[in-house]
């Protein structure tokens, strides 16, 4: 009889017995995985009909390699809609496949490669019968405009998508411009000593709203997004005659330009995917669970 059992740290250790002889092998995978066609770089879309994810090892040169088709369901495991989000799905030898393999050379030298290397080869190739994935996916999602997230709860109820300071339907925390009057919110001064307190936040006229949350940062009566004098969106090439400060922070500059166009909204999610394999037999391994690792992607989104 011939039963293999893995036990999974951040170095995974298989361990086989065979008539009283005991195998060890170290498998020091990071547990960091990569995805070919890697959405970072393909801006959240995958062209292929596959999803292939990995880890790679050298000295000795080895992989882990789980495949499985994209598609409607299979497509939240990367871009989901809530967090956290689980996709379990089953391991079947043929669309989806579970595989360890050992090389000559370089993994990545074949893995995900249109025109593998003629110079590297795979020694051993063993293949998973069967198993269950679960794929679990987080998300955060991050405007970067200088302010934490955590501190963009402005009614403080811990609910960061009920906090709209312009309207726009796009909570603050994924806002790049809080206050809809097209000046982001990290060029109106929101932590001026980037110390994480946004209690000293530029307020231009001293009115107790931020120059971030405030529509008129001047005070003047006329809305910081109407003082655009060239209707460009762009609220820093806008002086009054002998003006040195730009018209929506000088408050004897009160002319109306009316400009009810809004600039577009760019916010950066980073996904994080964990996947856990169980109950999978692996040829030369027969075992109950498996943490392969988490992949993590960055997205960037427009609204």
């Amino acid at each position: 009889m011939r039963k293999l059992l893995l036990v999974v740290f951040p170095v995974l250790i298989l361990t086989s017995c065979n008539d009283g002889d005991i195998l060890e092998i170290a498998l020091a995978f990071d547990q960091e995985l990569s995805l070919c066609d890697d959405l970072n770089s393909a801006n959240g879309q995958i062209t292929n009909e596959n999803y292939v994810i990995y880890d790679t090892k050298n000295d000795p040169n080895e992989s882990l390699t789980l495949l499985f088709p994209t598609g409607t369901i299979n497509n939240l495991i990367f871009n989901p809609a809530t967090s956290p989000h689980i996709t379990p799905f089953t391991i079947n030898g043929a669309s989806i496949r579970f595989n360890y393999r050992t090389y000559d050379g370089n993994p990545l030298e074949l893995i995900c490669q249109e025109i593998p290397s003629s110079t590297v080869n795979i020694i051993d190739d063993f293949s998973a019968s069967n198993g269950l994935v679960t794929a679990t996916s987080t998300f955060v999602d991050d405007d970067n405009d200088g302010i934490p997230t955590l501190l963009e709860d402005i009614n403080g109820n811990g609910n960061l998508e009920d906090d709209d300071t312009d309207g726009d339907g796009i909570p603050n925390y994924k806002d790049a411009d809080d206050d809809g009057d097209n000046v982001l919110t990290k060029k109106e001064n929101p932590d001026p000593n980037d110390d994480g307190n946004i209690d000293d936040a530029q307020d231009t006229d001293a009115d107790s709203i931020p120059d971030y949350l405030d529509d008129d940062d001047d005070g003047d009566g006329v809305i910081t997004r109407y003082e655009d004098e060239n209707l460009n969106g762009n609220l820093s090439d806008d002086f009054a005659p002998n003006a040195t400060l730009f018209r929506y922070l000088d408050n004897t500059a009160i002319d109306t330009f009316v400009y009810d166009t809004f600039n577009t909204n760019v916010f950066i999610r980073t996904v994080t995917v964990e996947f856990i394999i169980e109950y999978v037999d692996l040829e030369i391994l027969n075992t109950d669970f498996i943490d392969l690792g988490t992949y993590t992607a960055t997205i960037t989104f427009e609204n």
